[in-house]
């Protein structure tokens, strides 16, 4: 079975399984479904609409400024730091939406998000200025050989 439909059927059955597990905790309130559906409806939309194309014109501005090596490094920071903030929303927006669940949410979130995108920014960074010195000494090492010479 080629991979790609294996990762297809293994998706769609914890898809199911997570929407059987929601359908058996729904509360049939106006307020729950409405707060449900802003879950479904709008994260969807505001990562297909806002996150996508924002990431997409940053990433292709940056191109054309940034050096091969650097290039990869900040699209792939800015994409993760996107969908972290995405995700982190309604907790940094919306501190105990939910009954407080002791240990998970009595915390203040924004001082964790921001040690996550700095740690996050200083290995990418860090890694690629790395492979950018190893690299470019590699290429200073090797000899210019021009068309007239012989070796």
């Amino acid at each position: 079975m080629p991979a790609r439909v294996l990762l297809a059927v293994v998706g769609a059955g914890v898809l199911g399984y997570g929407g059987w597990l929601l359908w058996a905790q729904i509360v049939w309130q106006p307020d729950f479904v409405l707060s449900l559906a802003g879950w479904l409806v709008v994260g969807p939309v505001a990562h297909d609409w806002l996150l996508v194309p924002v990431t997409a014109l940053g990433a292709a501005l940056l191109a054309r400024v940034l050096p091969s090596p650097w290039r990869s490094a900040v699209v792939a920071g800015l994409v993760a730091s996107g969908v972290l903030l995405l995700v982190g929303i309604p907790l940094l927006t919306r501190p105990m939406a939910a009954p407080p669940n002791p240990g998970l949410d009595d915390r203040n979130y924004w001082p964790g998000l921001l040690l996550f995108l700095a740690v996050l920014w200083a290995l990418l960074l860090g890694v690629t200025a790395a492979y950018a010195g190893a690299h470019g000494a590699r290429r200073r090492r090797r000899p210019v050989v021009s068309d007239g010479d012989e070796r």
